[in-house]
């Protein structure tokens, strides 16, 4: 095993970066993502290198740190399963296989031959959904059918977030590079990334806020879901300070899901992705926190930068 000592690429192709695996070297070689079968966007356009890097560490290998999920297909392994885990969620055992994937007319077909379908509209099936001027992630909406014709009964709201880094992890990536193509490397650089966590009260809380406002305010809705790595909720928590907890999924609540990479970092295989929390908590007091929150240690701060100036 060879890895940087301090900030460092964690996955590659869903495989560990220094895993020279056949099966870790083919999908690196491929250019293929593991979790959605399609061709890694994460291409740099000036040069044309496919990076294929799903997720970082976020601090030094020595000291205390967590290996942060930077791409959101990452959070689509094993075939959607944090969309089955919603459905699940809100209809229990009141409806069939999840039906994800292909066009408008390929859904349609599987939702008739089902009578109690789910059916998720987003990227790559069916079509993605938008509606005042904000485009929505996935809408999961149930369908009855008498194998003739579909009727939509009720739907749920989904938001799918992982985290964006700044800087750039081009130095350790080319020595990784270097390993999966039999090169001899004597050590990994450390990577010069960050990860943009002024974007979670920037644009992810207001955007959560906004979407959520809108699906309340349809009768059919049944709720709203936000799905992220633990990591990226823990920011939440701290723009948001404590919020008080709500019962379930509903129309006026925002329901969270958070998720962390398991397991080791065995050569040939791909960690699994665990659900870490289930949370819910209504959309007034989200927005509430949201506007009111002020840190302890804030208004003090403030005061005392302004007192040392000139």
């Amino acid at each position: 095993m060879i890895r940087a000592p301090g900030r460092d690429i964690a996955e590659l192709f869903g495989y560990s970066p220094d895993d020279v695996s056949r099966q870790a070297t083919q999908a690196f070689q491929s250019g293929t993502c593991p979790f959605s079968q399609r061709p890694c966007s994460k291409r740099d356009h000036s040069s044309g290198t496919v990076y294929g890097v799903c997720s970082v560490t976020n601090g030094s290998r020595s000291d205390e740190h967590q290996d942060v999920i930077v791409c959101p297909e990452r959070l689509y392994a094993d075939d959607y399963r944090v969309l089955k885990l919603v459905a699940d969620e809100v209809w229990a055992d009141d409806h069939d296989d999840l039906v994800v994937g292909g066009s408008l007319d390929e859904l349609k077909a599987q939702a008739l031959s089902r009578v109690n379908s789910v059916v998720a509209f987003g990227q790559r099936s069916g079509k993605e959904i938008s509606a005042g001027s904000m485009s929505m992630d996935w809408v999961l909406q149930r369908y009855r059918s008498d194998r003739r014709r579909l009727q939509a009964t009720d739907f749920v709201g989904i938001e799918v977030q992982s985290i964006d880094i700044t800087g750039n992890y081009r130095d350790p990536w080319a020595a990784y590079e270097k390993l999966k193509r039999g090169h001899k490397v004597s050590s990994i650089p450390n990577s010069g990334h960050g990860l943009n966590w002024a974007n979670v009260h920037k644009r992810l809380i207001p955007q959560i806020i906004r979407k959520g406002n809108l699906y309340s305010r349809v009768q059919r809705a049944r709720g709203f879901f936000f799905l992220t790595p633990d990591q990226v909720f823990q920011r939440f928590e701290d723009v948001l300070g404590t919020v008080p907890p709500a019962e379930g999924p509903s129309r006026d609540t925002l329901s969270i899901i958070t998720f962390d990479l398991r397991g080791g970092t065995g050569h040939g295989t791909v960690r699994a992705l665990a659900v870490k929390r289930r949370l819910h908590f209504k959309l007034k007091d989200v927005a509430m926190a949201f506007v009111n929150h002020v840190t302890d240690d804030g208004p003090s701060e403030l005061d005392s930068t302004l007192l040392a100036l000139l």
